[in-house]
């Protein structure tokens, strides 16, 4: 070997160093960094500052943003938004904290599901996005939800475990993936999980009127006392139970989806079923159903009318409040306790009012399950009469 060539593999021998003592260097900035992240919040941002959520999957998109009528969904028309998990989300995101930091290359984000969903790549490969943002339109945090990270427990109807956190890619950090102890199962770009859940909720009915597609009175029915059982207005005798479902059918009516698009005659709610219902409380409740559904549902709209009371209406036979006198045996009732009552639900009477007319007017779909009861004709409400031979068979095997 010539002077020459050894100063050249000095030289390169040099270089390999030089490049190996910088590579350990990155690693170890790159892990002392990492550590840094432990016990740090994932995310800083003001929860009020907050005005839109975008979530994205790869198929599908759910965009939240609150305005001065509160949370929406965009997707669906602007329909009002459940405000609960809204809320829960951001301040969970809020407080949320790193338990585990460690460097990320591209070639490992597919196995961590850490792909963008809208980059084209495999839908197991790729991430859930979700971004929040600003009235001006600024994005406040943007992360990016990966592969969960189960518990194992012996269980078939969880095969996987139970979720217990989730790796997470934080867009400003974008070679460094924080595991979390949230799964975010939640999070979905589903828009029809983010709509209030409840078209309304008819408490303290006094009465139910069923109207046809022709407008002609179907059957009606009234309770006497607010604890009474329903009666059958006209000819027949009510099967009890039916009668009770169809009063039921109007407690908490669930919206399984909102359907903006589509017009009046497609929806059948040109030519409705209208079920009309009055309560103690003197508001009104209409509810229009019209044609079936895709996935046993069916279209419908609703209407709701009312004020606030202002004074408790006692029943006729509510006795004074107890006296120091009174026997145990003798108790009358408690007034105090009704009138305590009266005012819980006065004070909430006003928002309950302003929830269901936010959603009124407006399209849905209720699955066919939540109506069925008020699709029955008035035939269908009668009791039904076991026939003679079937009583007297029956009365021969008791003897």
């Amino acid at each position: 070997m010539t002077g020459k060539q050894f100063l050249f593999v000095l030289l390169a021998l040099g270089l390999l160093v030089a490049a190996g003592f910088g590579l350990q260097s990155w690693k170890r900035s790159s892990y002392e960094t990492a550590d840094l992240r432990v016990g740090q919040k994932l995310v800083d941002f003001r929860i009020d500052d907050v005005a839109e959520i975008r979530i994205v999957e790869p198929k599908s998109v759910v965009t939240l943003v609150r305005g001065e009528r509160g949370w929406t969904v965009k997707e669906r028309g602007d329909f009002p938004a459940d405000v609960e998990p809204i809320r829960e989300l951001l301040l969970r995101l809020a407080e949320i904290k790193v338990v585990q930091a460690e460097g990320l290359s591209d070639a490992v984000k597919p196995r961590l599901q850490l792909a963008a969903p809208d980059a084209g790549g495999k839908p197991e490969e790729s991430g859930t996005l979700l971004e929040l943002k600003a009235r001006d339109g600024k994005t406040l945090a943007s992360l990016l939800l990966g592969r969960k990270i189960h518990k194992d427990v012996k269980m078939p109807m969880l095969p996987d475990g139970i979720p217990t956190g989730r790796y997470v890619l934080v867009a400003a950090e974008p070679q460094r993936v924080n595991v979390v102890n949230e799964a975010f199962v939640s999070v979905l770009a589903k828009p029809e999980r983010w709509l209030v859940k409840e078209l309304f909720r008819v408490e303290r009915p006094r009465s139910v009127v069923a109207l046809g597609p022709d407008g002609k009175e179907d059957w009606s029915l009234a309770k006497d006392t607010e604890e009474g059982f329903w009666r059958l207005l006209g000819p027949g005798t009510l099967d009890l139970q039916k009668g009770t479902d169809a009063g039921s059918a109007l407690y908490a009516l669930p919206i399984a989806d909102a359907a903006p698009g589509v017009s009046d005659a497609d929806a059948g709610l040109d030519k409705p079923r209208t079920i009309r219902a009055q309560t103690y409380d003197g508001w009104n409740y209409e509810l229009k159903i019209g044609k079936a559904a895709p996935e046993n549902r069916y279209y419908v709209r609703s209407a709701v009318s009312g004020a606030v009371p202002e004074a408790r209406t006692p029943p006729a036979d509510e006795k004074p409040e107890d006296k120091p006198e009174d026997k145990p045996e003798d108790k009358p009732e408690d007034k105090e306790k009704a009138d305590k009552a009266f005012a819980e639900r006065k004070e909430a009477l006003p928002a309950k009012l302003a929830r269901e007319q936010s959603v009124a007017g407006r399209t849905v779909l209720a699955s066919k399950s939540s109506v069925d009861a008020l699709l029955r004709d008035r035939k269908g409400l009668l009791k039904v009469e076991a026939p003679k031979d079937a009583k007297a068979a029956k009365g021969a095997k008791k003897k």
